[in-house]
């Protein structure tokens, strides 16, 4: 019998996109719970989580936090991991590495100090972009996947995570053609284009 899934995070897409992205490629039924931030209910429920953080996944009566298990887990769960060890570790390398753009990201968006906030933005456009995107450009195939010839949840990891730059620079994958057919293959498959035109809309 499958396991029941419940999904609990604040209602922005952050740490648990991806999860949910995960959910609707692999058309898993799951609860997706959501409250706003300095709720009541979080602040009831807080005390009663493993480590005093969201997201968190209960499977069944076991309760998961910390994102990337999280996503992992559904990923291994759904077949999305890969094929063999070697290729689970590949895609791990993947959604891994991407921490590395995340917290550049994160920076950007808790920067307060408008003029901090261009220069750090002129720096990821102007530096680190090109070598992190020529990096990943290397690792994906022309047909558009990370691992083997098929979607893992490396691709779909990527997909999420440029959703953050995109808005700032839509042309960002002008000349890594790899990439690009990686997005277009998320953003095309069916569980996935259904969620991205279903999914609330919110500020993050």
């Amino acid at each position: 019998m499958a396991p029941k899934y419940r999904l609990v995070y604040f209602n922005v897409r952050g740490r648990a996109e991806l999860t949910r992205l995960l959910f609707a490629a692999a058309g898993v039924e799951y609860q997706d719970e959501r409250f706003e931030f300095g709720s009541e209910q979080w602040k009831e429920l807080k005390p009663k989580t493993p480590m005093g953080q969201m997201p968190l996944l209960y499977v069944d009566d076991v309760t998961l936090c910390q994102s990337l298990t999280i996503a992992r887990y559904v990923a291994r769960a759904t077949g999305l991991a890969g094929r063999s060890p070697l290729d689970e570790a590949r895609a791990d390398m993947i959604v891994d590495g991407l921490a590395d753009l995340e917290k550049k990201l994160l920076a950007i968006f808790n920067e307060k100090d408008e003029e901090k906030k261009g220069e750090l933005q002129k720096d990821l456009a102007g530096s680190f972009l090109p070598q992190f995107l020529g990096n990943y450009e290397k690792l994906a195939s022309a047909e558009g996947f990370f691992i083997g010839d098929s979607m893992t949840w490396a691709d779909i990891a990527f997909f999420n995570t440029l959703g953050w730059v995109t808005p700032m620079d839509p042309a960002v994958l002008d000349g890594f053609n790899n990439l690009a057919k990686v997005v277009d293959n998320v953003q095309s498959q069916p569980g996935v284009a259904r969620w991205l035109k279903e999914r609330p809309l919110t500020k993050m």
